[in-house]
């Protein structure tokens, strides 16, 4: 009878704070790049977003009309990082083929040409993929202060 009871006593005592959690406005997005940053709101009915740049934040409740313009803010952030990432990704990796060749030749005092092949098109991968990243992060970073000019003058 004693264990049913606790076991009774802990199931309410764990599902009362979810009821309270549940009833209250919560995060349900949100995410920085660079100087942009955004969070997402949800309140009883409605989403409210929180768009800043350098730390100047600004409140907008999404209706209709802004609604796609905020996805796309939020979209614009999130390919800034991630184009941020591999553009990082991409310096590093070339770092490590050149500790690699560097090491490479000073173990053999030479490159055979099979392994200056094969070093020439990682390093060309490389640099292809941080030229990409980098296209990438720019149109990203002019994206993303459209939408911000565009959410805050409106």
């Amino acid at each position: 009878m004693n264990k049913r009871l606790l076991v009774l006593f802990t199931m309410l005592i764990t599902l009362l704070p979810v009821h309270i959690y549940a009833a209250a406005p919560f995060v349900i997005g949100e995410g920085s790049s660079g100087d942009y940053q955004y969070a997402v709101i949800k309140g009883d009915n409605t989403f409210t977003w929180k768009i800043g740049y350098q730390g100047h934040l600004v409140t907008i409740d999404e209706n209709q009309e802004n609604q796609d313009h905020l996805d796309r803010f939020r979209t614009a952030v999130n390919d800034l990082d991630s184009h941020k990432f591999g553009l990082i990704l991409s310096i590093c990796y070339l770092i490590i083929v050149g500790i690699t060749t560097l090491v490479f030749y000073k173990k053999t005092n030479h490159i055979p040409r099979v392994s200056g092949v094969i070093i020439a098109c990682l390093t060309l991968g490389a640099v292809y993929y941080g030229i990409t990243s980098f296209i990438g992060m720019k149109a990203a970073i002019e994206d993303v202060g459209y939408y911000y000019v565009t959410l805050t003058d409106s």
